[in-house]
């Protein structure tokens, strides 16, 4: 983990033909407002709400329509607005992020999630009506492929969250 490199800035607002904008998205693939709706510029679909498309991978963290089936995995989703789609779900969509970056390990994944608080301090929410520490908690692995490349604003979460599990596993073999 030494060598984790981040992105910064503000917005991504161009590639290198190797890297790869992941956003959120909707299993319907509509692709209207915040990272979704900029990830059109780098080659996301409309009607492709899932996976690797272009220099795009769409990642499934928000539902638009109560009782939407998604055609490629079969997944309902019950509810819609925030939250739709919940904690567990995302993580077995960051784990098919993660599986997609390993067979790609030309490509470097540009998560385009940032950790951002409010003036006191609390982070601020997603429009998938999660918070930036909650994204976090769902990114963290103990395993983490080197070619995902966070935002540096959750340089010191992510490294403090490894460094954690590091140490708790040290405790357990003593």
């Amino acid at each position: 983990m030494k060598n984790r490199r981040y992105w910064s800035g503000e917005l991504i607002t161009s590639l290198k033909p190797n890297e790869i904008f992941v956003f959120g998205s909707n299993p319907e693939g509509i692709h209207g407002a915040g990272s979704a709706k900029a990830a059109i510029a780098f080659g996301a679909k409309y009607g492709i709400g899932r996976g690797l498309v272009n220099n795009t991978y769409a990642l499934v963290t928000k539902n638009l329509n109560s009782g939407y089936t998604e055609k490629s995995t079969g997944i309902t989703y019950k509810k819609s607005g925030y939250r739709s789609v919940s904690p567990e779900q995302i993580r077995k969509n960051i784990d098919e992020l993660y599986e997609c970056a390993i067979r790609n390990p030309d490509k470097d994944f540009l998560i385009t999630y940032k950790y951002e608080t409010w003036p006191n301090g609390l982070p601020k929410k997603s429009l998938n009506g999660y918070t930036s520490q909650e994204i976090l908690e769902m990114f963290a692995r103990d395993f983490i492929p080197e070619n995902i490349i966070f935002h540096e604003s959750y340089k010191p979460h992510l490294e403090k969250f490894l460094q954690n599990k590091k140490n708790s596993f040290k405790r357990k073999i003593k």
